[in-house]
């Protein structure tokens, strides 16, 4: 028997072998590999549907806002029509001023309101607006400075110093 030859054949099968194993860990590496890009995306697709229940939540909400406020709108428009059959105009500008005289004294977003549901209610009335009362209701979202309040004070009173103390009369004491 050859010795050589027997060794030299079995080194050759072991490094086939070995070719094989490498190539074999080579395909195993590549599956995980894809393994790992299959769970990335996985997990990215859990998060993208949580989003799209959440959008699908926020977006029936406001549809469900919308319905509500459409609902408000149509009711605003019979009461609107119902009161200009039963006003005569007259009656109706009276109502219409009155409510912006007294929409001045409130906040911003409801003069803005006021505005828009007067202009609303007199289109809706087919009104011509008398020209003060149209300046008026144009002038209804302006931003307003705060006015100063005016205090009357009845009987004696006593002023009041920078100093922070109030000088009090003698007769005041009694």
């Amino acid at each position: 028997m050859d010795y050589e030859e027997m060794a030299h054949d079995a080194r050759k099968a072991l490094e086939r072998e070995r070719d094989e194993l490498v190539e074999r860990i080579g395909q195993l590496d590549l599956r995980l590999q894809m393994l790992d890009a299959i769970d990335s995306l996985a997990k990215e697709n859990s998060l993208l549907k949580e989003e799209n229940s959440d959008l699908q939540q926020q977006l029936s909400d406001e549809k469900q806002q919308q319905a509500e406020l459409e609902m408000k709108l149509v009711e605003m428009n019979k009461l609107t029509t119902g009161m200009a059959k039963k006003s005569s105009e007259e009656s109706v500008l009276k109502a219409l001023r009155t409510y912006v005289n007294r929409s001045k004294r409130k906040t911003a977003d409801k003069r803005a309101f006021a505005k828009t549901a007067t202009l609303e209610i007199a289109n809706a009335n087919g009104l011509m607006l008398p020209e003060d009362l149209r300046t008026s209701i144009d002038s209804l979202d302006d931003e307003q400075a705060a006015e100063g309040k005016v205090v009357n004070v009845q009987g004696n009173y006593n002023d009041i110093h920078d100093n922070g103390s109030v000088n009090i009369n003698d007769k005041d004491k009694e």
